[in-house]
């Protein structure tokens, strides 16, 4: 026990265990005097343990909440209780961020005499932190743009344009339709309107339950596209709430070609069809007549 005795009473020992600790430690009296620092603290603020003896931790520590009512230290002993954070530390024109944990220091007698506060540079693990977090915010935005266009394919699966017919193709759509749906839906369709050339579209929404004013817009804004770029679009299988919405809207109901069933919209782009040829057929005929 003696022996032990006599370590106890070798501050010389005492400050090598203390300057054998990675993290900073320093000790302050009630009048935030400093009376111990270890070495590992006084060289994060590029000064030695002598430099910080007896003087003010707020003339050694630069930080947001020195000289204020977050100090760590006053909160600790005040309190009577540990406080614990993350903080900035200044210096040399730099700034070094560092997590902290104060508690009060006390006498044998149980009273308050001042503070030790330790503390550790977490820079480089902000920094590692900070890298981490992005790669998952990529793998989040790469995750989600997949969904997206996982979700599109399916939607152009779901919503296949089929040519019915020589110069007739057609869309129909069946069960619930967004806008997002309709949008895919209108591009689909024009872009076989372009790949085929076909003269006559048939729009079906007999399979649609119901149908918003956005749908119906995105639905009414084809026809006219398909129109542009020469091909007839004939809408079939209108319900009450979109006839209700086409009747109220600003719409040219002189631009539209509706019908009832698909198969309506089928023989009446056949027969238009049908129609062409024979005009072309006539006047064919009255072109070789005239070159004999």
């Amino acid at each position: 026990m003696n022996k032990l005795d006599e370590i106890y009473k070798d501050e010389g020992f005492l400050s090598e265990i203390i300057n054998a600790i990675t993290s900073g430690i320093f000790v302050t009296d009630l009048e935030h005097n400093i009376l111990m620092i270890n070495a590992t603290g006084a060289e994060m603020v590029g000064r030695s343990p002598g430099d910080c003896f007896d003087r003010k931790c707020f003339e050694i520590f630069n930080t947001p909440m020195c000289q204020t009512d977050s100090c760590t230290c006053r909160l600790s002993v005040k309190n009577d209780k540990i406080n614990h954070g993350q903080t900035l530390l200044r210096h040399d024109e730099k700034e070094i961020a560092v997590e902290y944990t104060s508690r009060p220091l006390k006498n044998y007698k149980g009273e308050t005499v001042g503070c030790v506060e330790n503390f550790i540079d977490i820079t480089s693990r902000l920094e590692q932190e900070k890298i981490i977090l992005d790669q998952q915010n990529k793998l989040i935005e790469t995750r989600d743009e997949d969904i997206r266009h996982l979700q599109d394919e399916i939607l152009e699966l779901s919503t296949p344009v089929i040519e019915v017919w020589d110069g007739i193709i057609a869309l129909p759509l069946i069960g619930s339709v967004d806008s997002h749906r309709a949008r895919i839906a209108m591009e689909m369709l024009l872009e076989a309107i372009e790949r085929t050339r076909a003269p006559f579209v048939i729009i079906d929404i007999t399979g649609v339950p119901t149908v918003d004013a956005d749908v119906a817009n995105h639905i009414l804004q084809t026809v006219n596209a398909a129109k542009f770029m020469g091909s007839q679009a004939i809408i079939t299988g209108v319900g009450p709430r979109m006839a209700r919405i086409i009747a109220q809207g600003s719409v040219d109901m002189s631009s539209l070609t509706v019908r009832g069933r698909m198969t309506d919209g089928l023989h009446f782009a056949i027969s238009k069809l049908l129609q062409k040829e024979k005009e072309m057929r006539k006047v064919n005929l009255q072109v070789d007549e005239q070159i004999l």
